[in-house]
């Protein structure tokens, strides 16, 4: 069985992305517009015949869009949100367009099942505006077969144990590098902005997203996580070549091999093809922003070897 995972967009200018089983998918928020979410569906060989539902991380503008959940409520595709996403959503027309239908559905905090059998548990996440969540998303497991995992987790300002535990042995781990630290305070920003990107509530910086993976990794077994996905890069306090860094030399010190992508807010990338024995380096990468992690004290380097597209980091082994 075949599954895939595609960011369709990441960043403050809207984020969606794409669990696939087959014919069937799973889309974490809507913050594209139609016209958006519809090219990136086809980008990676999918549409709006294959959503069987959309999840809410958490409602702000970036995350949600009326006229998405309008073509959702045309097609039938439910809504999963949780019960404080339903109180801020009561004055969006889409939204009560999705009631009206009986098309919303409320999780709380503990593990639920979507359609087409994929399991979904909520993850905790600190964010202002609301309650907000990532998600750990599991399909195609039966008795005889282990199937696949997804861990997704953007727009927390912090993280704990708890967090890490949450996000063990998945295939494919996202997690949020949102903005480096000395960007953010020297950004020109109103300081209030960046005293909130910074705080508790606000997102999370490279070091603390490769702080996360590293509990994570050190926690999972050696044959999981196969992919590590950048997620929610700030366009104005970030670069991917920061972010990238971060998460390498998180990967190299657990001496794992980890595909790392930087996810972009356009076009649709990463867009991965896997299944439950594949391993990370069947991956054959599409475009720059990616790089293989392998344990190596050598430093990184561009190249064009080994079959990597220019503008990839591969370091020498």
């Amino acid at each position: 069985m075949t599954f895939q995972f595609a960011v369709l967009g990441s960043g403050s200018k809207g984020n969606s992305a794409l669990f696939r089983q087959q014919g069937a998918g799973i889309l974490i928020d809507a913050g594209l517009g139609v016209r958006s979410l519809t090219e990136r569906l086809a980008s990676v060989g999918s549409d709006w015949s294959h959503l069987a539902a959309v999840v809410l991380t958490h409602t702000h503008g970036d995350h949600v869009d009326t006229g998405v959940f309008r073509g959702m409520a045309r097609r039938g595709i439910p809504l999963y949100c949780h019960e404080g996403h339903h109180r801020n959503l009561g004055r969006d027309a889409g939204f009560t367009t999705l009631e009206a239908l009986g098309l919303v559905r409320i999780y709380d905090e503990r593990p639920f099942l979507a359609p087409s059998g994929f399991r979904i548990e909520p993850i905790p996440a600190w964010h202002d505006g609301g309650p907000a969540f990532g998600f750990r998303m599991e399909a195609g497991a039966g008795r005889k077969r282990r199937g696949v995992s997804v861990g997704y987790l953007t727009d927390t300002g912090t993280w704990c144990d708890a967090t890490a535990e949450a996000l063990v042995d998945v295939d494919v781990l996202g997690i949020e590098f949102n903005h480096d630290e000395t960007l953010q305070r020297t950004s020109g920003r109103h300081p209030a902005l960046i005293a909130r990107n910074l705080g508790d509530h606000g997102h999370l910086s490279n070091r603390q997203g490769a702080d996360l993976v590293s509990s994570v990794l050190s926690r999972s077994r050696g044959d999981r996580v196969s992919h590590l996905v950048l997620l929610h890069l700030s366009d104005q306090c970030n670069r991917p070549e920061l972010a990238l860094r971060e998460a390498g030399d998180a990967v190299r010190e657990s001496g794992r091999q980890v595909l790392i992508h930087a996810a972009r807010q356009a076009p649709a990338h990463p867009d991965l093809s896997f299944g439950p024995a594949r391993s990370a380096f069947d991956w054959k990468p599409h475009a720059a922003g990616d790089r293989p992690s392998r344990p190596s004290k050598s430093r990184w380097r561009p190249s064009e070897a080994c079959g990597f597209l220019p503008g990839l980091y591969l370091e020498n082994s």
